[in-house]
């Protein structure tokens, strides 16, 4: 998270900013009084004027969507499996390290992990495939695995797994 510095404000705290400063890219001047605090990705700024506040929120909270059906897993969601039948979860082309995947499996059919060209999964002291014909599979209802990215694109570290999984 940013650290912002405070420079110039006159003693007693009741003159003016003239610069804030951030991690990085240098001081930051005023223009017609005003220096703009505007937050990034998952981060929101708000301002109330009749307290002269500043509130920062980050937002990471980690979602859950619930599928009966394959799909391509997003970074940072979490996919609980409710089917039948076999739902196959394709690992996403494009990650950064860091990135989380959690899947769990709530109905009979199981859940598998697909990857796509060049990707790897190191899970539970084994290697998947790499490549497209590797995989993660479930073998009962319930089975649970959270991953993180530790290669931008192609490497993900098993970090937590609970049942009997099938590596591919």
């Amino acid at each position: 998270m940013s650290q912002i510095q405070i420079y110039n404000v006159s003693a007693g705290g009741g003159g003016p900013i003239l610069t804030l400063s951030g991690n990085s890219g240098g001081a930051v001047p005023p223009t017609a009084g005003n220096i703009n605090i505007v937050g990034g990705a998952g981060v929101t700024v708000t301002g109330n004027p009749g307290t002269s506040t500043l509130t920062i929120n980050v937002s990471g909270e980690f979602k859950w969507i619930v599928t009966t059906v394959g799909l391509t897993a997003v970074s940072n969601m979490g996919y609980i499996t409710n089917s039948g039948a076999l739902v196959a979860i394709i690992l996403p082309a494009l990650s950064a390290v860091g990135d989380v995947i959690r899947i769990a499996g709530l109905g009979a059919g199981g859940w598998t992990l697909q990857q796509q060209a060049g990707q790897v999964v190191h899970c539970m002291s084994r290697d998947t495939t790499v490549g497209a014909g590797g995989s993660l599979s479930s073998m009962t209802a319930h089975d649970t695995l959270e991953i993180v990215c530790a290669v931008a694109n192609t490497e993900w570290i098993d970090i937590s797994q609970n049942g009997n999984l099938a590596v591919v």
